[in-house]
C-alpha cells in the first residue's frame, strides 16, 4: 500500500513554534519564532539542503546560527558543513532561507557525521519602557524603575552528514497492546544496533483490513538511540482495535516509492 502525495505533503511543513514572555517587573515583551523543520540529512546525493527562518513578530527578528557540542562519541561535522547566512535579519511575519552545504575533502572516511546548530532570535528593535509605577495602595506613589526583558529563543537544528554509509535496517518486534491506556492501543518496538548510524525515516499504521491511515510522521532514532516505540495512538473514547494495525517503515522522510518494511499485528 502506497502513502497519496498529499498524505506526505502535510508531513514535509513541520513547524517547530516558540513563544518566549518575561516581564520585570510590570512590562512584558514577547516574541515568536519558528522554523520549518529541525533534521537535515545530506549525503554524496543531496550535498545541499535548507530550512526557513521564521519570524511571526509584528517587527523585525534578528537570526543568528552557531554551531553547538555534540554528544559523547558522535564525530563533529561542521568542518564539512557550510551555512548561509550566519546571521539574518528576517522582517515582522515573513522568512528566510537558511542554507546548508556538503563539502568533504577527498579522503574523509565513510562515516557519518553530525552538526549541531543552535537557531538563537531577538527583536532588533525593542526599546524597553521606564516609567512611574501605579500608586502603592499601602503608601505614597513612588517613582520606581519597570523594563521590560527580551529572552532570546534557541531552537536547534540537527544536519547528519553522511559519507559513504548507508541507512541502517531496523528490526521490528511484533505488536504489544496497551492495557487500560486511554491514549496508545499499543505499541511496535524499532531497534537498530548500538554501533549503527542514525535512522532518519518514514512510519505510517495503517488498519489492515480497511487500509484506513491512522497515524504517520518522521521517524528519527540518533545515532546514541538504539531502540524506540512506535505508538497506535487512541482517541479519547475510542473503543479497542477492530482490525490488525500493519507498521510501515521506509528509510528516508519524506517517503520515496513503497515501505521497505511492513509489519502486521495478529
Amino acid at each position: 500500500m502506497n502513502m497519496t502525495h498529499t498524505d506526505f505533503n502535510r508531513l514535509s511543513s513541520l513547524f517547530l513554534i516558540i513563544a518566549a514572555v518575561m516581564t520585570w517587573p510590570t512590562q512584558g515583551f514577547a516574541i515568536s519564532v519558528s522554523i520549518s523543520d529541525n533534521v537535515v540529512v545530506l549525503d554524496s546525493r543531496q550535498r545541499s539542503g535548507e530550512i526557513a527562518l521564521l519570524s511571526m513578530t509584528p517587527s523585525p527578528v534578528e537570526f543568528e546560527i552557531t554551531p553547538m557540542d555534540l554528544a559523547e562519541g558522535v564525530i563533529d561535522g561542521r568542518d564539512y558543513l557550510r551555512w548561509s547566512p550566519a546571521r539574518a535579519l528576517v522582517p515582522a511575519n515573513r522568512g528566510s532561507p537558511l542554507r546548508m552545504v556538503f563539502r568533504p575533502p577527498a579522503d574523509l572516511p565513510p562515516n557519518e557525521y553530525v552538526v549541531r546548530l543552535a537557531v538563537k532570535s531577538r527583536q532588533v528593535d525593542y526599546e524597553p519602557d521606564f516609567g512611574p509605577t501605579p500608586q502603592d495602595d499601602e503608601g505614597p506613589a513612588e517613582e520606581r524603575l519597570s523594563a521590560g526583558i527580551a529572552i532570546q529563543p534557541v531552537l536547534p537544528v540537527t544536519v547528519y552528514i553522511r559519507h559513504k554509509v548507508d541507512s541502517p535496517t531496523l528490526t521490528i518486534s511484533g505488536f504489544e497492546p496497551a492495557v487500560d491506556d486511554p491514549r496508545s492501543h499499543g505499541h511496535f518496538t524499532a531497534r537498530k544496533p548500538p554501533e549503527a548510524i542514525s535512522f532518519i525515516g518514514t512510519v505510517a499504521l495503517f488498519g489492515a483490513d480497511s487500509e484506513q491511515m491512522l497515524t504517520s510522521g518522521r521517524l528519527r532514532m540518533g545515532q546514541t538511540v538504539s531502540e524506540t516505540r512506535i505508538r497506535v495512538p487512541r482517541r479519547e473514547t475510542e473503543a479497542e482495535l477492530s482490525e490488525p494495525v500493519c507498521l510501515h517503515i521506509w528509510p528516508t522522510f519524506p517517503a520515496s516509492g513503497e515501505a521497505e518494511q511492513r509489519v502486521c499485528s495478529e
